[in-house]
């Protein structure tokens, strides 16, 4: 559950529709499952989409779901029984807007295919060219008759059904959501999806109208902007701040773009995500070969690698666990390059190197970078964020530290969010009230989750008081900081080796019975037990005495069979504040900080 930082988006398909397949890419390392809407029913989306909640749940892992928009792409119809078809170099292509299938050229007549674009032929120019899946196959346009666009194959390629189409020289001017978007959008809110990916998106007045019709909705996913086409990238920096995250889909870029550049539109997007402080994905072809081969080519290693030591918060696979052999090998894959790289040396000194951020008046960031700062000072085990919204959780992944980050937070939406971040490993616990509960609960939630271990040092950055908005806090605390220690204790159950509460602190039995208060878990401390005392023992966790305890242990053990006691604690009437929240060992025999 810890191992990873940088998080996995796996693409779900016909070969996850299986709980067992499902099960093995959480347990492996999925964060985010991602569902097409370009293929699919919301029949078929729906019974996904329920199996990677039940599995989910069976396995106490949290798991986001991504909806993937069509948008305002441009497709090709179908092929004769989805069949592959050839069209050769040279071939002459009749492209219509009709619904015909994709036929190849015979001796005597043209290849012919249609597109979803009803406009093609009203618009397209001599000049332009039509780049079909992802640029497979690249073809000339020489002349229209406002039904059919005449074209030639400037090369050769294998074309199969409702292949994605990209026009050069050309601007489609789709409208960013087609009423099929809209009510895919809302059947994902419905669904509670987590994270909305708007396909091509252009500009970020895009990102504000979806971003309005989500509110319709009184939905709270948030949007991740794909960068698909030239003018999203030249927009980038505009998209980004105005977007939740952002994704580069390298695909169609790659077919915008001429192929060289890239790489390095990869590491410019990379670079302003970061600043604004957006979560980035790297997507397409990331190990394509996994598709059909168990193991990747050193190039897609590489690839992997290199889009790691950009900065990338998330990769993701699309065909591989779509509808590949080897989907769980393809995530086990992907975790073993991440935490390769994590754990090397130049990666740190590279995030820290090549990030830059003007923080002059925001405190929240200033307080963010000082705790990330202050948990590589001291060497802490972790940076723990209690946090409404996810925000503080988010600032402190900006930079990168070595650490892992545990937000905890009462929103279980937050939660699922949360694991897009880069090294953010989010926690879902109660809601409480106050700052020190609130410090208290955090901790005791990372322990319980095994992240953090009795005696580790931690720095704690939040809001107080706690909010969505703000972050001004940093501590630097231990785990179970020992407070005392007992010469004498015991439990009545080997089953609660341990009690939690507040200090209920009495120097007589009638003290402690006026001051307790029966609703909650409260720790008795007394000078010396005696039997006068048994009244208020049956109602309290635990109880620890600085003196002698004179009631025997099997008496404890009738009285409040949860029981966990301990004796001759010294100095503990003067050291031990009432209100104060500890935890208790009665197999250790020692007084703890905090809720364990």
């Amino acid at each position: 559950m810890f191992t990873h930082k940088t998080k996995i988006v796996c693409s779900m398909g016909p070969t996850t529709a299986d709980d067992a397949i499902v099960s093995r890419l959480i347990l492996a390392g999925m964060n985010v499952a991602r569902f097409n809407f370009s293929h699919g029913t919301h029949e078929s989306h729906l019974e996904m989409m329920d199996r990677v909640k039940r599995v989910s749940s069976a396995l106490n892992r949290p798991i986001a779901l991504m909806l993937d928009t069509k948008g305002p792409e441009i497709r090709t119809g179908n092929t004769a029984k989805n069949a592959p078809v050839l069209i050769q170099k040279g071939d002459r292509v009749l492209v219509s807007v009709d619904g015909c299938e994709t036929v190849a050229a015979t001796e005597s007549e043209p290849a012919r295919m249609s597109v979803s674009w009803t406009d093609l032929p009203h618009r397209v120019q001599k000049g332009n060219r039509i780049l079909v899946a992802d640029g497979l196959l690249e073809l000339d346009v020489e002349d229209s008759d406002g039904s059919t666009v005449f074209a030639v194959a400037k090369n050769s390629g294998e074309i199969s059904s409702k292949k994605n189409v990209n026009l050069v020289g050309l601007h489609a001017g789709l409208p960013i959501m087609s009423e099929q978007d809209k009510l895919d959008i809302k059947f994902g809110v419905e669904q509670n999806v987590d994270f909305i990916a708007a396909s091509f998106v252009s500009y970020a007045s895009e990102v504000q109208e979806i971003r309005r019709y989500l509110e319709s909705l009184n939905s709270k996913a948030r949007i991740i902007a794909k960068i698909e086409n030239e003018e999203g990238l030249n927009n980038i920096r505009e998209i980004a701040e105005a977007a939740d995250g952002v994704m580069i889909a390298r695909g169609d870029l790659g077919v915008q773009l001429p192929t060289e550049k890239i790489p390095l539109a990869q590491k410019h997007i990379i670079r302003v995500c970061r600043q604004f402080g957006k979560p980035v994905i790297t997507a397409t072809q990331m190990l394509e070969s996994m598709i059909s081969h168990p193991r990747p080519t050193r190039a897609e290693l590489t690839d992997v690698a290199n889009a790691i030591f950009d900065g990338t918060d998330a990769v993701m696979l699309s065909g591989e666990t779509a509808n590949g052999s080897y989907p769980i090998e393809a995530v086990e894959t992907m975790v073993r390059v991440a935490v390769t790289v994590e754990y090397s040396p130049e990666y740190y000194k590279k995030m820290r190197e090549s990030f830059e951020m003007d923080l002059r008046g925001d405190i929240s960031r200033i307080v963010s970078q000082n705790a990330y700062q202050t948990a590589r000072d001291v060497s802490a085990t972790a940076i723990i964020t209690p946090t409404l919204s996810g925000n503080t959780a988010r600032m402190v992944s900006m930079f990168r530290p070595e650490q892992p980050i545990l937000a905890v937070t009462p929103h279980q939406q937050v939660e699922r969010q949360l694991l897009l971040n880069w090294g953010i490993f989010p926690l879902f616990a109660k809601l409480v009230t106050g700052s020190d509960d609130m410090v208290q609960n955090a901790i005791k939630s990372a322990h319980d989750a095994g992240a953090v271990r009795i005696s580790d040092r931690i720095v704690m950055v939040s809001g107080f008081p706690l909010s969505a908005s703000v972050v001004n806090t940093i501590r630097v605390l231990y785990v179970g900081n020992i407070l005392a220690r007992a010469d004498f204790g015991g439990v009545a159950s080997e089953e609660f080796p341990r009690a939690t509460g507040r200090i209920l602190r009495a120097n007589s039995p009638t003290e402690a019975y006026l001051l307790q208060r029966k609703e909650s878990d409260e720790i008795l401390l007394c000078p010396t037990l005696t039997e006068e005392y048994i009244p208020v023992l049956r109602q309290v966790r635990g109880v620890i005495v600085e003196g002698e305890c004179k009631i025997p242990p099997d008496v404890l053990s009738i009285v409040n069979p949860r029981l966990v006691w301990l004796s001759a604690v010294k100095d503990a009437m003067r050291m031990l504040e009432p209100g104060f929240a500890v935890t208790i060992d009665g197999k250790s025999l020692v007084v703890y900080e905090g809720r364990l």
